[in-house]
């Protein structure tokens, strides 16, 4: 039995941060114009609105049913819960990768820049939706779909979200390597970075490149760009001035290679 609840409860937590990611990737691309992946993973996911929700319906269920349903006390309640969630969330983020994903300085009756006003009413109403409405269908669903079923899907989705977080906390580990190399490189004497181009630039005939800026923007990986265009108030600890120079200049070393390439043609 002890399984069986906490299979349902993982597939809850996938579920709702599949939601949580179509609902930041909608709102940031309609924002930029362009599609952008808000998942902090690579899979179509978003884990603080799975963890958010799901701490939403443990706390919560028991006061539905023991008849407290009063929307502002579910919804106050909520917007308490979910904003206590952001703001760990980003300290403990915070610590363990030096870096900062999100930043609410510039909204107003903000703590720390880690959660606002605005958010936690949004958190809120959302959570009272999802209690009252959408999560006694789901809960419908899950309790009726064969366990065998819930059993099989659980054990692949962890296999696959577990291997999600292995692959992304390597690749941010290596992502703060290419800032400190590229922090070191903006405070070294132009005859020393001069010579560290020509020596990868000899070793890489094939890439032709005009720059040892361009060295360092063509050692960032697939995993590396997502991150800096998915989350663009992202900042870094230990490495800012390098990052903030990235988020300015890689659309436009990317655009002037495009159209070196189109000149070729």
């Amino acid at each position: 039995m002890f399984f069986y609840t906490l299979e349902k409860y993982f597939l809850w937590f996938i579920l709702y941060a599949v939601v949580g990611w179509v609902y930041e990737s909608i709102l940031c691309s309609v924002t930029s114009r362009k599609f952008v992946n808000r998942g902090f993973l690579n899979g179509p996911y978003c884990p603080i609105y799975g963890f958010g929700i799901s701490l939403v319906i443990v706390v919560l269920t028991p006061l539905i049913l023991g008849k407290i349903t009063n929307p502002f006390i579910l919804f106050f309640a909520s917007a308490l819960l979910t904003c206590s969630l952001e703001y760990v969330t980003s300290y403990a983020m915070e610590e363990i990768f030096h870096a900062r994903w999100w930043d609410y300085s510039s909204s107003k009756f903000n703590i720390k820049g880690r959660v606002c006003l605005l958010g936690a009413l949004v958190f809120g109403f959302l959570s009272v939706m999802l209690i009252l409405f959408i999560h006694p269908f789901v809960l419908r669903h899950t309790n009726n779909a064969p366990r065998l079923i819930l059993g099989i899907a659980s054990g692949v989705l962890f296999a696959i979200f577990t291997t999600d977080c292995i692959v992304t906390v390597s690749g941010f580990t290596s992502f703060n390597a290419r800032l400190k190399e590229f922090s070191e490189y903006l405070g070294k004497k132009k005859e020393d970075a001069a010579a560290e181009f020509e020596k990868f630039r000899a070793e890489h005939t094939s890439l032709k490149l005009n720059s040892a800026y361009e060295m360092f923007l063509l050692r960032l990986n697939g995993q590396h760009r997502r991150m800096i265009k998915g989350f663009p108030k992202l900042k870094s600890i230990r490495y800012e001035d390098a990052l903030n120079r990235l988020h300015t200049d890689i659309q436009t070393f990317k655009k002037r290679r495009l159209i070196n390439r189109d000149v070729k043609r």
